[in-house]
């Protein structure tokens, strides 16, 4: 099984390798790993308010511009964002797996940080970061390791590591939103084992994760509402649960009946990884929160 999703994920990224995004530069980057690459997709204007977004696991760069919604999201935002490549197409987000990475991706997340804040593309007070899957978890580890550079975050399919989480501290308040599906097959909503076969490690629950980063800005949980839904028995629900009356507040969307998809933009292979729905774009809505949101002053 773990071959079958290997050579799933390499056919992904061979695929995706044949649709490299217009108007991209390849950014590099020097590390104690060696060189090491990402995708740029500059803004018309310097100093633009800026993302990182980090790839799934065995999912390439170039997929997560063009098959995800990040690039047309960021855009239609007047963004800058750079897309950095895990070693591998992994990340060490800091789980205990049976196969993995062992690089130093801090390291290299806060270098590739300073470099697009020192050569004029990224507004050092407008730097954000998103993750997916892998890359959400790893973002999680950055959090809570390096959260300096940052001025939001968005995680879309990925729970705390369990590792991660017991010695996890952001120094300062972050405003993250939260996508999860209820139906993740591999990242489960309520925690535990990761991955094929429960090999990649374990995190915790989505409602405890979520909580957990809502106490370390401070922030109290203020509400809940159903904001979209689908029609007959089995249909998708989104829930929005968000912790506020702090500086900067968590919101998490609950997809009750979700997948293991980037919500708006994927429902590949349904029957493996749980359904996506078209009832909400995860790129759209966190790129929405971060343009919304004025620097600090």
């Amino acid at each position: 099984m773990r071959r079958t999703v290997r050579a799933t994920g390499a056919l992904l990224a061979l695929l995706a390798a044949l649709h490299n995004p217009a108007h991209a530069e390849e950014l590099t980057v020097a590390t104690p790993d060696g060189a090491r690459g990402a995708i740029l997709l500059p803004a018309v204007r310097p100093r633009a308010p800026t993302v990182i977004v980090l790839h799934g696991a065995l999912i390439s760069a170039e997929a997560t511009v063009s098959w995800y919604g990040f690039g047309e999201a960021v855009r239609r935002r007047g963004f800058a964002a750079a897309f950095p490549r895990g070693l591998n197409l992994l990340w060490n987000d800091g789980r205990n797996a049976a196969w993995g990475s062992d690089a130093d991706d801090v390291g290299f997340l806060k270098r590739l940080a300073q470099r697009l804040v020192a050569t004029g593309t990224a507004d050092p007070a407008r730097l954000y970061l998103i993750g997916v899957s892998n890359g959400g978890m790893m973002a999680l580890r950055l959090l809570c390791e390096a959260s300096e550079p940052f001025a939001g975050a968005g995680l879309v399919i990925a729970g705390m590591p369990t590792e991660v989480g017991t010695r996890c501290h952001i120094r300062r308040p972050i405003p993250i939103i939260m996508f999860n599906g209820t139906a993740d097959t591999l990242i489960p909503y309520g925690g535990g084992a990761v991955g094929v076969g429960g090999l990649q490690g374990t995190v915790w629950p989505v409602e405890r994760t979520a909580p957990f980063l809502a106490r370390q800005n401070g922030c109290e949980p203020i509400g809940k509402r159903r904001i979209a839904a689908g029609s007959g028995a089995d249909a998708i629900r989104v829930v929005r649960l968000d912790w506020g009356r702090c500086e900067t507040g968590v919101t998490l969307y609950r997809v009750e009946g979700g997948g293991h998809q980037v919500y708006g933009h994927t429902n590949y292979f349904p029957l493996f990884l749980g359904p996506g729905t078209n009832l909400i774009s995860a790129p759209d809505t966190i790129l929405a929160a971060f343009a919304g949101r004025k620097p600090p002053p």
